[in-house]
């Protein structure tokens, strides 16, 4: 069988993959600013004759390659790669061994071509934890062709075989006032930073009234320079979510602008609402896609929980409204253990992260690999995928 022919090769190229892991865990780069971790990763795609472009779709740090291309393939799959990392932390996201789960994969289906009736390529998509560029990237439609789209992510608990996700909206919020001496003549001031402050509590009383799932967040820019100046300037960074997109747009993002306006009013000051980033969509479910994933977690003796309700956000989501995307995830710990966090980045640099190296792979060589010992299921998850997108 296909599925069992790749797992065989694991054992081959599995330490490739590690020292990549750790390589990129020791050198962490934030988002779109991967110069180094693109470029390793690219020289080791193109050690076993996988020949990747840096610069796709004209971002510096993004690649695309082809590990597979036939004429009259029955099937055209991609292969995500994440690794960016982020402030400070590094990679608290796992995204270092996430990409070392995209990449031992892609050398096991190169080394197996024969096998493989499908066009296969693998797609490095950087910033996923800032802008988020698989959203352009599926505005330009370099997913549409393909049957399957899949990501191993990494996570804590239990293994989930698909992620759902919120979708998010990112915004950079200004207020302009102006200055004077807090002291001396506070009355020649209007403060940008009173009309900053309204709104973050006119969005804390808004959470109140939103439907379940919706989440605002935001942090402080910037408010003043010195206590004795009415600041002139104050700016923040907002993100607000929901379960799908059109209730980001058309009913959150509108009452924005109304607290927005009111607290402008309020405080006599002018405000910008300007975009930040992507758009990140929510993700369309696929359900026939999921128990495949499912069934190769059975198989393989991972436990796992499939998610109920989307609690967090990623750029995969605008991907699976051009394709039928998969995100599942492997569990670093039996122990709930907060992402984003130290911890995590420690994980990633230990030995600890071989186990779900290997255990990624396998999700995504069996996956590809039941799918062409069943073409009939290609066809299946195509035909809910395209049900799907009516509903949306």
């Amino acid at each position: 069988m296909i599925a069992e022919k790749l797992i065989e090769s694991i054992d081959k190229y599995k330490d490739e993959a590690y020292n990549l892991n750790f390589d990129l865990a020791n050198n962490p780069e934030i988002s779109e600013q991967e110069f180094r971790s693109s470029k390793k990763i690219v020289e080791l795609l193109a050690k076993h004759k996988i020949d990747a472009e840096l610069n796709f779709c004209g971002f510096e740090t993004a690649f695309f390659g082809n590990v597979i291309k036939k004429e009259n393939a029955k099937a055209n799959f991609a292969i995500l790669v994440e690794y960016d990392a982020l402030p400070d932390i590094g990679h608290g996201c796992g995204h270092s061994a996430s990409c070392g789960i995209s990449i031992l994969s892609a050398l096991v289906i190169k080394e197996n071509e024969e096998l493989i009736d499908a066009n296969v390529d693998i797609i490095g998509t950087p910033g996923e934890e800032d802008e988020g560029l698989k959203s352009p990237m599926a505005d330009m439609g370099v997913f549409d062709k393909y049957d399957a789209v899949i990501m191993v992510h990494l996570t804590s608990g239990k293994n989930k075989p698909n992620g759902k996700f919120l979708a998010l909206d990112t915004y950079e919020i200004s207020f302009k006032g102006k200055p004077a001496h807090c002291a001396g003549s506070p009355w020649e001031g209007r403060s940008a930073l009173d009309g900053l402050m309204l709104s973050i509590h006119a969005f804390d009383m808004m959470r109140k009234s939103l439907k379940p799932g919706a989440i605002i967040e935001g942090i402080v820019q910037g408010g003043g320079t010195a206590p004795g100046m009415i600041p002139e300037f104050a700016k923040a960074k907002y993100a607000f979510r929901a379960r799908n997109y059109s209730e980001v747009k058309d009913e959150m993002m509108p009452w924005v602008k109304d607290i927005l306006d009111g607290c402008a009013k309020a405080t006599q000051t002018e405000y910008k609402l300007e975009t930040f980033g992507y758009t990140f969509r929510d993700m369309v479910y696929n359900q026939t896609g999921t128990d495949i994933i499912k069934e190769i977690m059975e198989d393989n003796s991972f436990q796992y929980e499939e998610v109920k309700v989307a609690d967090g956000s990623s750029d995969m989501g605008s991907v699976s409204y051009r394709a039928p995307a998969f995100h599942p995830y492997i569990s670093i710990s039996e122990e709930e253990i907060p992402f984003h966090t130290k911890k995590v980045a420690d994980f990633v640099k230990s030995d600890g992260s071989k186990k779900v190296i290997d255990r990624g792979a396998k999700i995504i060589l069996e996956f590809f690999g039941r799918l062409l010992e069943n073409p009939s299921k290609i066809k299946e998850i195509r035909k809910e995928f395209e049900k799907s997108l009516t509903k949306n």
